[in-house]
């Protein structure tokens, strides 16, 4: 199938899923994270081409950007995009938040993003759509509002972001856009992480007693669920690992896997609901709650997945539920208030065909 196939079978998944109001939400809102992640990719020049090259330690990698908006409290990906290497951020988060509306129109949402996101034209762009968001941002480098918010001893602050100036007004980016409104009206607070370094994040969400400062906090540690899945995309999925050396297999092995993850998410989801349930009637457990393994879990599900959705229709439900109950069988203890510093592997780039487990 053409790469476009995987992508039009994603997206009728996402419709689905948010078609009935039983997922999770923060307050009635979903939570969508925007980020992005540089791909590499295999050296060859119809790829080199269609991609482009990266510099890296004095080498020329071919790369590829991805831009994933990522539901970090079901773990779904509602979009995502594989593009060339020199395409910037900002410019996919402008596709995303269309798209997202597109796909699953009248949700309320909160955009989370990190601080290679605030501008001003996003910050219109997002409230036109009806989006509200959160953004770190930096404390000098942004707007003179936000410098001085962080100059001041003030930790939580409505600003009035002035958009009349003709530095402003004038800007190349606004300039594209039609009816600018005369002022924004953000908040901004300061967030003080247990390292003792102060982070900024500017939001739209401006009822203090609606979103307390408390709130922010935890929403804007929530978008870590972004950073957690793009390393479960490069070291479980093994998403630079491509099993075809074109463009076009290369497309169709990132959106086919970024398909079979959702399909995985929503099906360990399921699993664990029913561990969750069994672990609370059970007291003998040694750990209060235990979770699924999704290393193993995505292993397991690479193959069962493609006969899942081949079996005949009378045999779908029957495999469907044979393939939970080894789901189960695969549990971690969550071991609370548990830290310790996560070393990472330094390992050889993968071989042809060789994966561990998609």
């Amino acid at each position: 199938m053409k790469h476009s196939a995987y992508i039009e079978l994603n997206e009728e998944l996402v419709k689905r899923f948010y078609s009935e109001d039983d997922y999770k939400q923060y307050k009635g809102y979903r939570l969508l994270a925007i980020d992005g992640t540089r791909i590499q990719l295999p050296n060859r020049r119809n790829v080199i081409e269609e991609f482009g090259l990266a510099e890296n330690g004095g080498k020329t990698i071919p790369m590829a950007m991805s831009s994933t908006a990522y539901d970090v409290l079901n773990q779904i990906v509602v979009n995502t995009y594989f593009e060339s290497y020199k395409t910037d951020e900002r410019t996919l988060a402008d596709h995303h938040l269309d798209k997202i509306r597109e796909l699953t129109h009248g949700i309320k949402d909160i955009i989370l993003m990190d601080r290679g996101y605030p501008s001003l034209y996003i910050f219109i762009k997002m409230m036109r759509l009806g989006y509200d968001f959160i953004v770190r941002c930096n404390d000098t480098s942004f707007i003179k509002e936000v410098k001085e918010f962080s100059q001041s001893d003030a930790i939580d602050k409505i600003i009035e972001v002035d958009l009349t100036t003709v530095q402003r007004k004038y800007h190349p980016v606004l300039r594209g856009l039609k009816d600018i409104p005369e002022r924004l009206i953000l908040r901004v607070v300061k967030i003080k992480l247990t390292t003792g370094k102060i982070e900024y994040i500017i939001s739209s969400l401006t009822d203090k007693k609606i979103f307390t400062i408390n709130d922010l906090k935890e929403l804007y540690h929530l978008r870590w669920g972004e950073e957690t899945y793009i390393n479960f995309q490069k070291n479980v999925l093994e998403i630079e690992n491509f099993s075809g050396r074109t463009p076009e297999t290369i497309k169709q092995d990132y959106y086919a896997r970024i398909l079979s993850s959702n399909i995985g998410s929503l099906m360990i989801e399921e699993a664990q609901e029913e561990i969750d349930e069994q672990a609370s009637q059970n007291d003998r457990l040694k750990y209060g709650n235990y979770k699924i393994n999704k290393s193993v879990a995505t292993g397991l599900l690479k193959d069962e997945i493609i006969e899942m959705l081949l079996a005949p229709e009378n045999l779908w439900n029957i495999r469907y539920d044979k393939i939970i109950a080894v789901l189960k069988r695969f549990t971690i203890p969550i071991i609370p208030d548990r830290h310790f510093e996560r070393k990472p592997k330094l390992i050889n780039k993968y071989f042809l065909k060789k994966r561990k487990t998609i």
